[in-house]
């Protein structure tokens, strides 16, 4: 009976720590025990320090906390120095756990043991290492046949990120322990009971419980600092598992969401249960919850209420709050089945607060470097513990002006170099920048980022988090060169097409026309295609002023083009003083070439251009039969477009117009371009769905004997609509075969019959061959073959023990009972005194009884030994036995 009480203890656990200097750590043992074992009841426990020291740690809760269903939590919280830098392992080990848990085999005689691995970090360059607070409590209900949902709710106060997996318990120190069983394989096991963890939101589902009891699983959360794994703990925790007449209630609010520091967060979290009666009562943790200052509140909060019931989270955001990963919420609705508690569900929500952006960015051109400012204060200037750093400059060559997505703070994927790494340099009352590594001609385009970071004790920056993007602002070093900004297809023809070209002439300024007088010449030149380098001066497109501010022509209209087909590129060359060098050319700019594609009452079209601004919007027009004009039908920021419910086997006709900026001051913006006109015929060409072939054959039943004549493979197909929506045009299926893997399949046959998905076949020699199969509409169009399936021939041979050559025309030949894919035999029958009797090559034998000399062999048992040979000469095991003759049957 002692061994009893000793050993119905442990439930669940885990192991978390706070590091206090560089080499101490505070580490908290919780554990949740039965209540009701007072004889096993620990008023300490011994923790291993992971450095080969341990100690008795007192509980710091008094006789522990008593829960309802008879769980009491205990913690035990002691300090510890380690030597030195490295990586330890805390640990805890307890005989024993809980009598009778399901998935571990004799539970009751099992250590019950967690433990929690971490890195002291050097805490003047890399920061403390705190080990993640586990809010949600790991002792758990679930009915049998209900859907469980459970989450640890990890929050970490560092800032690192966090990942979830689940792993088998352990009994000691590396030890797994033994015959455990994950929850999902206890019997009855299928696809009504399958469990799994989400390793980015630990919420661990269970779907469903079928068999009543109690399980343990056992979850490792891992921790990452800047993408380096830097500690990890184990989390064992106990699931109730009880049959009730009861289903779980329901949670319904938003899934995530996004806000810039300093705004409220404020969002219904409606709860209700539809079992009549049940009363419902909302609670929920997260970091928001543990802040020493604006923290989060849910009104109302843990009171059972009639169903449904609304409760408000609201929760008043600052600068202090941005971080890389969002904050996790986990509200957790259970009705009231067992009076105290019942049948709960969870539900995670991510709240992501990011920096604000910068404001009001500017750049100026200063002779041979840039200059960029933003507006002072900004918003997120001052935070606690300095955890606002200063601002990085990015750059890249040429605009991109995409749309900014609250949830995505920093540049990455942008195109964009971080050029100042960071910066809080003010000219009186703005931030501002320079950049001095410019070229003339080129087109900077700049963003700026306020950065955040954590503080070691002597300053160095980890876990840093970046805000969203000012506005982008471009600036030209100097605009000494003329700039393209039109490059129109006005008439699309074979061979009579018109573009139109137009350019801004360099600045005067940035040109110095005392030093480059005139007369000023500006050459348009040509290439073909979007990468074309081949240019020629353009006839007629020359035009020149010997004063530079005298008005000049800055646009053409390129004639005689066949713009039907080909892409056009274009330059501008320009001079000073005659044409013998060019002074500065512009860069390249192409005609938008639009492509058509039919599709089955559609007509998907796509886009391809090469220019030094940026598109950022595309309008779509589709020509009007009735007018002849091209109508605006959408507007999209992607380089493609599908025009749907279209009528097949009708012609029609498209044209692009892009929309661009150089977003660069005293340029004109926006750019419009169209594209050439590209008409295409609405047509079916889109194939059905390939079906799913099954093969089967008188090899996959076993021990039958099937004449030689009646062998046949019998093909099966579905169409597996969950992959691909079924056609409405289905017209029928072809068959295809091929003798062997090596050979090309062939057409055997076509079945005109949406209704039938069955065929026999009966190739020429055995079952061998492989087959496919494809289905085909109305139109001829066909899917493609379905996975290729090769059979082989299973060759069978047995001979009987018995034969009653009696004239009766029943069993009056001894001949195999099966004879599959043999080529030849090697037969011989001997009597009891070692005598041949028969012997035979021929693989149905066909023996009468006679001996050599044809006479009857008398009733009795004679011996046979059997060499067999397969098609292609293989040699099978012979076959040794007896035969009886009975001629008086």
């Amino acid at each position: 009976m002692q061994l009893y009480a000793y050993g119905t203890h442990n439930r669940a656990g885990e192991i978390t720590y706070e590091q206090i200097d560089q080499l101490t750590i505070r580490a908290t043992i919780t554990t949740y025990t039965k209540t009701s074992s007072q004889g096993a009841d620990r008023d300490t426990v011994e923790i291993f320090w992971g450095d080969g020291t341990s100690e008795f740690v007192w509980r710091t809760n008094g006789s522990g906390d008593p829960q309802p269903n008879d769980v009491k939590i205990n913690y035990y919280t002691a300090e510890h120095t380690y030597p030195g830098r490295g990586t330890y392992t805390l640990a805890m080990r307890d005989p024993n756990r809980v009598i009778n848990i399901l998935n571990i085999t004799n539970s009751v005689n099992i250590p019950f043991f967690i433990q929690t691995q971490f890195t002291l970090l050097n805490t003047q360059f890399q920061g403390v290492n705190n080990s993640a607070i586990l809010l949600q409590a790991p002792i758990d209900f679930a009915c049998a046949g209900q859907r469980f949902i459970h989450n640890p709710n990890a929050f970490d106060v560092d800032g690192d990120s966090l990942s979830y997996e689940l792993v088998t318990p352990f009994q000691e120190r590396n030890v797994e322990v033994p015959e455990y069983f994950p929850v999902d394989q206890i019997r009855p096991v299928g696809d009504n009971n399958i469990a799994t963890l989400d390793p980015l939101t630990g919420d661990f589902i269970w779907d469903a419980p079928q068999t009543q009891g109690d399980y343990n699983i056992t979850i490792k959360i891992n921790e990452y600092r800047e993408g380096v794994f830097i500690n990890s703990i184990i989390r064992d925790m106990q699931i109730f598992v009880r049959a009730c007449d009861n289903r779980p209630p329901e949670i319904e609010s938003i899934d995530e969401i996004c806000v810039v520091a300093g705004e409220v967060v404020e969002f219904d979290v409606i709860t209700s249960d539809v079992d009549e009666g049940q009363l419902v009562s909302l609670t929920a943790t997260g970091g928001p919850f543990i802040a020493n200052e604006n923290m989060a509140s849910l009104t109302p909060n843990d009171q059972f209420s009639e169903s449904p019931s609304t409760s408000t989270f609201k929760w008043q955001t600052t600068c202090n709050d941005i971080a890389a990963e969002p904050y996790q919420i986990v509200f957790r609705v259970v009705d009231n089945f067992f009076d105290t508690t019942g049948l709960a569900t969870l539900k995670t929500v991510k709240i992501k607060v990011v920096g604000p952006p910068p404001i009001d960015l500017i750049g100026e051109s200063q002779r041979d470097q840039i200059k960029l400012d933003w507006e002072s204060p900004y918003d997120c200037e001052i935070t606690d513990d300095e955890y606002f750093r200063g601002f990085s400059v990015w750059r890249k060559i040429n605009s991109n002006s995409f749309d900014i997505d609250t949830c995505m703070a920093g540049l990455e994927g942008q195109g964009y170099e971080k050029i100042i790494f960071l910066t809080n340099e003010k000219e009186g009352n703005r931030y501002v920048a320079f950049d001095d590594n410019v070229e003339k001609g080129a087109t900077y385009c700049y963003r700026v980022l306020a950065e955040f970071a954590k503080l070691t004790e002597t300053g160095n920056p980890y876990n840093r988090v970046q805000s969203l993007t000012s506005n982008e602002v471009c600036v030209v070093l100097s605009r000494d060169v003329p700039t393209l900004v039109e490059v129109s297809v006005k008439e699309t023809s074979a061979l009579n097409g018109i573009i139109q070209v137009s350019w801004v002439k360099p600045l005067a300024n940035d040109l110095d026309t005392l030093q480059n007088p005139g007369p000023y010449i500006y050459q348009l030149q040509r290439a073909e295609g979007l990468s074309g380098t081949n240019f020629v001066n353009v006839d007629g497109a020359i035009f020149e002023s010997f004063n530079f501010n005298s008005p000049i022509d800055t646009s053409f209209a390129d004639t005689g083009l066949n713009t039907q087909d080909l892409v056009y590129k274009y330059r501008v060359q320009f001079f000073a003083s005659g044409i013998n060098n060019p002074l500065s050319t512009s860069d390249d700019a192409s005609s938008v070439r639009l492509t058509t594609a039919p599709t089955d009452e559609a007509i998907s079209l796509s886009w391809q251009f090469q220019v030094p601004w940026n598109n950022y919007e595309y309008i779509v027009h589709r020509k009007n039969d009735q007018t002849s004009n091209f109508d605006s039908i959408a507007t999209v920021q992607g380089l493609s477009y599908i025009d749907t419910g279209l009528v097949n086997d009708q012609e029609y006709c498209y044209k692009i117009t892009t929309i661009g900026s150089y977003n660069i001051t005293g340029l004109p913006e926006p750019l419009f371009n169209d594209s050439q006109e590209s008409c295409g015929i609405a047509r079916d060409l889109e194939p059905p769905c390939t079906p799913f072939l099954v093969v089967t054959s008188v090899c996959d039943q076993a021990d039958v004997a099937v004449a030689f004549d009646d062998l046949e493979n019998v093909l099966e197909w579905s169409l597996l609509t969950s992959d691909c929506p079924p056609a409405d045009d289905l017209a029928g299926f072809n068959i295809y075969y091929a003798l062997d893997e090596l050979a090309d399949l062939q057409l055997i046959e076509t079945i005109n019959d949406t209704e039938v998905n069955s065929f026999n076949h009966k190739p020429n020699s055995g079952i061998s061959g492989c087959y496919a199969i494809s289905s085909f509409d109305l139109l001829g169009n066909e899917s493609e073959l379905s996975s290729r399936l090769c059979l082989v021939n299973c060759p069978a041979y047995d001979l009987p023990n018995v034969f009653t050559p009696n004239g009766d025309s029943t069993h009056d030949t001894f001949t195999p009972r099966n004879n599959r894919f043999i080529e030849s035999i090697e037969l011989e029958v001997y009597n009891r005194w070692g005598q041949l009797v028969f012997e035979t090559s021929d693989p149905q034998i066909n023996w009468d009884g006679t001996n050599f000399a044809g006479k009857d062999l008398a009733d009795g048992v004679y011996y046979y030994t059997c060499q067999v040979f397969e098609e292609g000469g293989i040699v099978r095991d012979p076959l040794k036995g007896n035969i009886h003759i009975l001629r008086s049957r």
